[in-house]
């Protein structure tokens, strides 16, 4: 991915640029090269250069004489910023599991996706945040009441009674103190905040019957303050006091998303069909009617917005940013559950998992299905989730469903684990992914419940049984997970990185949370002109990566002429494979003088000339090399 270049020009064109041209009265010119301080192009009139702009043509030659030199491949420093804590590698044996904690005095069991997160300063730092040992937090059903846990074994932290057992809970800071608090919602159907030793802090006012309620917390409008969003309810996360209540909603089962997906600063919120401003105000919404309708935001063009998936009855519905229907795909089985997007073939594109309550697939983000698989979920409305569980780099799909954990091949479908020690009537849990006893390794957090009868009841957790799985973050503290909405203390960020731009997950997350990345970086290397006016101009390049991962053969370049404010798309093309820490060998594009515009070019890698790109780089603002000067007067 790359800055597009609506942002580059106006640096470029019309102020002082981070680039300065250095022309040479023996050379035909140098390229623009990075500088600490900004500095004028000599040709650019708007710029307060006291002196007229010098002569920076290039020198014509014969047309016989026109070569050019070619940049020789070689080693690059890798940046730090690009070295990720990343996965710990290839895991051996990676589906033989163990059961590492049980907890089974939850009354009915828990039919909510149990959220893990902080609670006490377990380390005695002085501190509540991601090196204290993780709490797991849920509601029981029929029991009414809400449990935490410690992660590393399972002791009770509290159970306290009055807590909707059909809601569920999110773990976050919502009133900035420094300790996280726990977001439930009462059987009076009250959103509350409760702090680390069961009590509320404050209830907000009633919101009317809410079926099976989902919260979550994000700072909506970017003020320091956090709100919550507890189904159609949103409230002011200080003291509970009601900002706005969401309206129009038919959707008999939904939860909520919060995401800027606009990237104008305010986060906006989905909820069942519709998405709605961050004041409260309807947005668009999506036309599915189905009794469920789920959602997950990714991105699937390269422009800097998140896209909006849909499930909703047999059908799966994808929007841009700004509600344009992009494409709605058939699939299999009805009321499908909360869906999961990662790459989980290991093609570089993302995927969309999705369960549904006869099968479970996966799609490519066109509508193409990859497989499909038979399971049992009668309701359809459990979610589904994705790590890496053997550190190949493609994700697993994990899912439970009424009578078992699955794990099943991200590429094709095949069931790689399967373990019967889980029963549920398959509500709202999915299963999470979270280091929950700070061992190093991730963990895979289930509810159980019995629902539909004898069975299995309360919350398990399954950990690797040899070395470990690659390591995980330590928390997962809400249902619409996405790495980047909540910090790993449990703060609560003021304007979150987009998490399609950095991780392009959604109830899914990469190992640590923190991966390696590559670093494209482009530079000139020569030029020559045969003819001013037929040419051939010929102009060499060469691609460095600077990031410290490899960047296959494939990677789109695109070159641009620039005419004031205008800049036309010339010329794209691919390049070859770049390992990390390396250059690589330079490459050459003939033109004619009418593709260079009067204020120069752009060349830029990782473009291909239409909005797309195919990488997310450590660095998204160093992938364009400029030309501001004359070439032929």
């Amino acid at each position: 991915m790359r800055a597009p270049l609506s942002l580059l020009l106006p640096c470029f064109l019309f102020a002082c640029s981070d680039y300065e041209i250095k022309p040479d009265e023996d050379e035909p010119g140098e390229p623009l090269e990075e500088t600490g301080d900004p500095e004028c192009p000599p040709q650019i009139p708007d710029c307060n250069d006291s002196e007229p702009p010098e002569d920076t043509e290039v020198e014509v030659v014969d047309p016989g004489d026109c070569d050019i030199k070619l940049a020789d491949p070689g080693t690059v420093e890798i940046a730090e910023e690009c070295e990720g804590s990343g996965s710990s590698g290839t895991v051996t044996d990676p589906f033989n599991l163990t059961i590492e904690m049980s907890y089974t005095s939850a009354g009915s069991g828990a039919i909510v996706m149990p959220a893990v997160g902080n609670l006490n300063d377990d380390n005695g730092d002085g501190r509540v945040d991601e090196t204290d040992i993780p709490d797991i937090v849920f509601t029981t059903w029929q029991g009414n009441t809400l449990v935490a846990l410690n992660g590393a074994d399972g002791s009770e932290i509290f159970e306290v009674s009055g807590y909707n057992g059909q809601g569920g809970v999110t773990i976050a800071d919502v009133d900035s103190d420094g300790e996280p608090e726990i977001v439930a919602f009462t059987t009076a159907n009250n959103i509350a905040a409760v702090n680390n030793a069961g009590v509320a802090k404050w209830k907000s006012a009633t919101f009317g019957v809410m079926s099976y309620p989902q919260p979550t917390v994000a700072d909506l409008d970017a003020d320091g303050k956090p709100e919550v969003i507890g189904d159609i309810g949103v409230v002011n996360g200080e003291d509970g006091s009601t900002v706005a209540t969401l309206t129009g909603i038919t959707n008999s089962w939904r939860t909520p998303i919060a995401a800027d997906l606009d990237q104008d600063g305010k986060q906006e919120i989905i909820l069942g069909n519709r998405v709605f401003s961050a004041t409260g105000g309807l947005l668009w919404s999506n036309s599915g009617t189905g009794a469920g309708n789920f959602s997950a935001v990714a991105d699937v063009d390269g422009d800097p917005g998140g896209e909006v998936f849909f499930v909703s009855g047999n059908q799966l519905y994808l929007h841009d940013d700004d509600g344009t229907l992009i494409r709605a795909t058939t699939i299999p089985g009805s009321n499908p559950g909360p869906p999961s997007v990662a790459d989980f073939d290991g093609d570089g594109e993302i995927e969309i998992a999705i369960p549904a309550n006869t099968t479970i697939s996966l799609w490519k983000i066109d509508g193409t299905k990859v497989w499909q698989m038979p399971m049992q979920d009668s309701s359809g409305l459990a979610g589904c989730s994705g790590y890496d569980m053997d550190g190949d780099g493609a994700y697993e799909v994990l899912f439970a469903d009424e009578d078992a954990l699955r794990m099943y091949d991200g590429a094709t479908g095949a069931i790689l684990y399967e373990n019967y020690t889980h029963s549920s009537g398959t509500v709202w849990e999915y299963p999470v992914i979270a280091d929950v006893d700070q061992d190093g390794s991730a963990e895979i957090v289930i509810a159980s419940n019995v629902y539909s009868g004898a069975g299995v009841k309360g919350v398990t957790v399954f950990g690797h049984a040899g070395d470990g799985w690659p390591q995980s973050g330590p928390t997962w503290g809400t249902h619409d997970f996405a790495v980047t909405n909540l910090n790993p203390d449990g703060s609560v960020p003021i304007v979150p990185e987009a998490s399609w731009q950095k991780y392009n997950v959604f109830r899914a997350r990469p190992s640590v949370d923190d991966p390696s990345a590559a670093d494209l970086t482009v530079s000139y290397d020569d030029l020559c002109v045969a003819d001013c006016n037929n040419g051939p101009i010929k102009i060499s390049f060469q691609v460095a990566n600077k990031g410290a991962v490899d960047v296959e053969a494939g990677t789109p370049w695109a070159f641009y002429k620039v005419d004031g404010e205008t800049v036309t798309l010339v010329k794209t093309g691919t390049l070859d494979a770049i390992a990390a820490g390396t250059a690589a060998q330079g490459f050459a594009i003939e033109l004619v003088p009418g593709d260079i515009g009067v204020n120069g070019f752009l060349m830029t890698v990782d473009d291909d000339g239409a909005g797309g790109s195919l990488h997310s780089e450590c660095d998204e603002e160093n992938n364009t090399v400029v030309w501001i000067d004359r070439i032929c007067s």
